[in-house]
């Protein structure tokens, strides 16, 4: 299943009251990329004094480019020091917000120092939120779990054959690998402070590797589009760049799907193996720990139909908290010589998770997607 891809920068907008409208927000970036104007952030703090716990105000004349940020230092001792190893002094994660994640954008003069390390935030409520329980909203290191580490080779042999068998019964290697687009329409879940919502999205996918993701709002449609040249966000009223890190976090996500995962199993480092019985509804499933590609996670495949009825992994909950989310699937429909399931519903550590629950409408395998729905928007006079 392929929903859940904006959802956090739609509710970061939702949940803080005090922000200005997602649309005017979103704007209001895109404005400021296409200037092309560099950033002094930290409120033209030091960026290695702050590291070392003192606030100390920058001098222009000791200044450092990086990224989109003109970093100011208190002297040429700091400035040395941040040229020696910018990645440990720099704003991290790319200058989005530490709490929301990736798809978030930070504010760079909303910070906080954990562990020497700076972070910024999309909101107050953002950065209020990190600073009282920082480990909740960093992404773990990854790790091979205790399963795997000691996994028998008839752990891994049967793990491999359930792969296996998932993958006939979604439609056969030939078509599950030979796929050349894929267009999913449908709905995902959201709380709003009036309640929890549904929103239109699809997903446009021309194999190998273009990707258009769209989500209907009340003020209009935002596609996100991903390509190996980098990507961008279409608005309403104009475009705004992808950071490299943004890219890659919507493609980590786009990883994280029982497709997804079956087309990589003959990638170099994908590994599967079985780690005990277990159940989705009254169906009996192996539980299947897979990873490679940088995703970790677990499939619930059926023994009997070869079904992936279930899909857990730690990823961010509605609130930007790292937690155990699990998506049980069901609605099993063929289409375009595939069978997968219309319909998900997700939870976050125990708790329904709206952004985790979706439907799916309609899917078109193979159709004719136009190249220009991965294309970069002609600039006004179509220069």
């Amino acid at each position: 299943m392929w929903q859940t891809f904006l959802i956090t920068l739609t509710l970061v907008f939702w949940s803080n009251p005090g922000f200005m409208s997602l649309a005017g927000a979103l704007q209001a970036a895109a404005n400021s990329q296409q200037s092309g104007d560099l950033v002094v952030p930290l409120e033209g703090l030091d960026p290695v004094m702050l590291t070392r716990g003192k606030e100390v105000q920058g001098d222009e004349q000791f200044a450092v480019k990086r990224g989109v940020f003109r970093y100011l230092f208190a002297g040429a001792e700091t400035k040395a020091a941040f040229e020696r190893e910018p990645r440990r002094y720099e704003i991290q994660l790319g200058g989005t917000c530490a709490r929301m994640g990736p798809t978030v954008q930070g504010n760079p003069d909303l910070f906080a120092v954990h562990e020497g390390l700076i972070y910024i935030f999309g909101s107050p409520a953002c950065q209020t939120a990190f600073k009282s329980s920082p480990a909740n909203y960093l992404e773990p290191a990854a790790a091979m779990t205790t399963t795997t580490a000691a996994a028998s080779e008839e752990s891994r042999r049967r793990g491999r054959a359930l792969i296996e068998r998932a993958v006939e019964a979604s439609g056969g290697a030939a078509r599950v690998d030979g796929l050349l687009s894929y267009e999913e329409r449908g709905t995902v879940g959201a709380r709003t402070p009036q309640g929890v919502t549904e929103i239109k999205t699809a997903l446009l996918m021309r194999y190998p590797d273009k990707i258009r993701m769209e989500r209907t709002l009340s003020f209009g449609t935002i596609a996100t589009v991903v390509t190996p040249e980098g990507g961008f966000v279409l608005l309403p009223r104009g475009s705004s760049e992808l950071s490299e890190v943004q890219r890659a976090a919507y493609l980590k996500q786009l990883q994280i799907s029982p497709l997804a995962i079956l087309r990589a199993r003959r990638e170099a480092g994908f590994s599967a193996v079985t780690s005990g019985a277990g159940k989705v509804g009254e169906t009996a499933v192996e539980q299947v720990e897979v990873s490679g590609g940088g995703v970790s996670a677990t499939l619930g495949i059926a023994p009997d139909t070869g079904r992936v009825l279930s899909l857990t992994y730690r990823g961010r909950g509605d609130g930007g908290m790292y937690g155990r989310i699990v998506r049980t699937f069901s609605d099993f429909r063929a289409v375009g010589g595939l069978t997968l399931p219309f319909k998900a519903a997700g939870t976050f550590n125990g708790a329904i998770e709206p952004s985790q629950t979706s439907t799916v409408e309609s899917i078109v395998v193979n159709g004719d997607l136009s190249p220009s729905l991965f294309e970069r928007p002609k600039p006004a006079g179509g220069q």
